[in-house]
């Protein structure tokens, strides 16, 4: 069905076989679908934008920078990534009787249902989702386009029938979360205060594809199906409270050259941009304190010291996490980076680093003891401590699971799982291309 080509046998192996047997015609595009992987992120700087996400202003930035005793600017970059389950995405339909019946481990049953029936064209009431545990639920995974798959081979045929993706099509073509590249520029004053801060952000997001859509899931788009407009997706900015007089930022989305039949498809990574702009902004935040020679923490509660509070965001809160984030961790207080670092002996220096949010009422400040093997360029967290403020806590221990998880897959994002690919296909297919945390680390 357009270029949708599947095997169906009795027997999981036979399908295998069978597959790698089947012979199709097929002609590459006229143009790269996109730029190989060292090339995105000069694309993403140098392409015109499809559009600006966000944009908040505050004071005048450029008068601030150009009277600042000191300006600094960095620029940062986080790849695409994805959600690399460690079971690839697999579901099974069953026709019988008049009803199609799902067994998925999608985490948006009623969505599935309704996206399967209009993709179909069949009632919803002939439809039924049975939620099945499974290592897909965790967001916007190929969860979902499995389901839809099983469902319209199991339609065609009349018979029940299991998907199940390689590990290869779930790393290659599950959604990514967006690719970002930043530019900062702050300015201090004679005091080492902030005078300024401008910060543009620009995330690969075009036609971002949301949960049970029946015109974006993988398999709809390989058949030709198209809606009117894909979606305009979006760039975040940072959760900002910090006190600084004149500010300026602006997010905006570009697109790739093929937007359709692409294995780069962007959609909802936990948390949804969090990670990538906390990143970029957090580090800046890093940057300003060292250029005014103060200490991390104590220039972050400086910042928040007179901030507004709203509906959403409790300054006390925020000043109470980060001091309880440095407690638990014995934090000393001076600037960083340490003044005897650079004379330490030995290829193996550890330093320390602090980022702060906050989200829909959650409070988080993070910190974590890092080695570097100057020799290898190796990084070694030793410790991380985290500060979690999210209100009244029904079930502790799950909440503690939760923070403890959550630290090892930001840990496993920002030190591994980066998304490659060439200027036709992703290169990363496996756990030896694209790698993830180990136990050992």
């Amino acid at each position: 069905r357009g270029n949708y080509v599947a095997v169906v046998c009795e027997r999981e192996e036979q399908a295998i076989n069978a597959a790698r047997q089947l012979q199709t015609d097929w002609a590459p595009p006229t143009g790269a679908p996109f730029p190989a992987s060292d090339d995105l992120f000069d694309y993403i700087r140098n392409a015109t934008p499809t559009a600006t996400s966000a944009s908040d202003v505050t004071g005048d930035t450029a008068a601030a920078l150009a009277s600042a005793e000191q300006v600094i600017e960095a620029d940062y970059e986080v790849p695409f990534q994805g959600h690399t389950a460690i079971g690839p995405a697999h579901a099974l339909a069953d026709p019988s009787d008049g009803q199609m019946t799902i067994y998925s481990n999608d985490m948006k049953s009623y969505g599935l249902r309704r996206g399967v029936a209009e993709f179909l064209n069949i009632p919803q009431e002939q439809v039924r989702v049975v939620y099945m545990d499974g290592p897909q639920v965790y967001g916007r995974t190929a969860a979902d386009d499995v389901g839809f798959e099983a469902a319209f081979l199991a339609h065609e045929l009349g018979r029940p029938v299991r998907m199940q993706w390689t590990r290869a099509e779930e790393t290659a073509w599950d959604t990514k979360g967006p690719a970002y590249a930043f530019k900062l520029r702050g300015g201090l004053d004679s005091q080492g205060k902030v005078v300024a801060l401008e910060y543009e952000s620009r995330a690969v997001d075009y036609n971002h594809v949301n949960y049970n859509e029946p015109d974006t899931v993988l398999i709809a788009q390989l058949m030709g199906i198209r809606r009117e407009t894909p979606d305009p997706g979006e760039a975040k900015n940072p959760a900002n409270k910090y006190v600084i007089p004149n500010q300026r930022m602006t997010a905006q989305v570009i697109s790739l050259p093929m937007i359709w039949e692409t294995p780069l498809r962007t959609g909802n990574l936990r948390d949804p941009d969090g990670p990538q702009v906390t990143f970029a902004f957090e580090s800046f935040i890093d940057e300003l304190a060292a250029s005014a020679g103060a200490d991390p923490i104590q220039f972050r509660l400086d910042l928040l010291a007179d901030s507004a509070e709203d509906d959403s965001f409790r300054r006390a809160r925020s000043l109470a996490t980060i001091q309880a984030a440095a407690e638990g961790f014995g934090w000393d207080t001076r600037p960083s980076p340490n003044p005897g670092l650079q004379q330490a002996s030995g290829p193996i220096p550890t330093g320390r680093g602090i980022a702060y949010t906050f989200r829909n009422n959650t409070v988080v400040a993070v910190i974590a003891e890092t080695e570097v093997n100057r020799d290898t360029g190796g990084v070694w967290v030793k410790r991380l401590v985290c500060a979690h403020d999210c209100g009244l806590a029904i079930n502790p221990t799950g909440l503690s699971h939760t923070v403890e998880c959550g630290m090892l897959h930001g840990l496993s994002r920002a030190l591994w799982e980066e998304v490659q690919f060439d200027s036709a296909k992703p290169t990363s297919v496996d756990w030896v291309s694209h790698p993830s945390l180990r136990h050992s680390d």
